[in-house]
């Protein structure tokens, strides 16, 4: 066998985040009974990704993009009457109430089970991913990493400390970082030491300098590298 442990992140990696989303942003519109005459959540969209990134590079912690994600939202449609913290709540119940899993992935799952130690090292909140991961998932990993949990996230270095940690017996050279994320997952794995694997689902182009060891657009064809 190529690879003994095999780290996977979560997000648009194994779960269908994107899909999650929408379903989930519409519940915390409803919520709140703001009109949908306008599609909001592209601008929600790019609102989000600009947090996370602060969140990513250690300029807030995982409380401060709780609220700011949503107050930036909540300025751009013109109100600062709504609760950003409640909206937060009610859209992340809405993730844990629409889980989408990404094409091919429990078949695949099922298929590693036995051959390899496989973990899920994520950079989400806590009050989704766990929730998410006691549907299906939970079964198949032998841990769970979650930045929101530990205080760090990908890419930094002590992320992946801890989640080494939970497998002592792991070799670098035998564990392949899995992810959608360049900035994240690749240029995080790439950083540690590790064989990095880009789940380059929508076929874009890579224009950073931040290089996988493989590159795939479906997540079967994951089973061409692994052994």
């Amino acid at each position: 066998m190529k690879y003994t442990h095999l780290l996977f992140d979560l997000d648009n990696t194994l779960m269908d985040f994107t899909k999650s989303s929408v379903f989930a942003f519409k519940d915390m519109l409803h919520h709140f009974q703001i009109p949908e005459e306008q599609d909001f959540h592209p601008v929600y969209k790019k609102i989000n990704r600009k947090v996370w990134q602060e969140l990513e590079t250690g300029k807030i912690n995982q409380e401060t993009l709780r609220e700011k994600r949503f107050r930036l939202f909540f300025e751009y449609i013109g109100t600062t009457e709504l609760d950003p913290l409640e909206a937060n709540k009610v859209y992340l119940q809405g993730i844990v109430d629409h889980p989408v899993y990404v094409e091919g992935v429990l078949e695949l799952l099922e298929e590693f089970k036995d051959d390899f130690v496989m973990c899920i090292v994520t950079n989400g909140l806590k009050e989704v991913q766990r929730p998410r991961l006691e549907h299906k998932l939970k079964d198949y990993f032998r841990s769970v990493t979650v930045s929101d949990e530990i205080g760090v996230a990908k890419p930094h270095k002590e992320f992946f400390d801890i989640t080494f940690e939970s497998i002592p017996e792991a070799k670098k050279e035998n564990t392949l970082m899995i992810g959608d994320s360049l900035g994240s997952d690749i240029l995080g794995g790439n950083n540690y030491g590790l064989d990095t694997c880009w789940m380059n689902y929508h076929k874009t182009k890579n224009d950073t300098e931040i290089i996988p060891s493989y590159s795939i657009t479906q997540m079967k064809d994951l089973k061409d590298y692994v052994r």
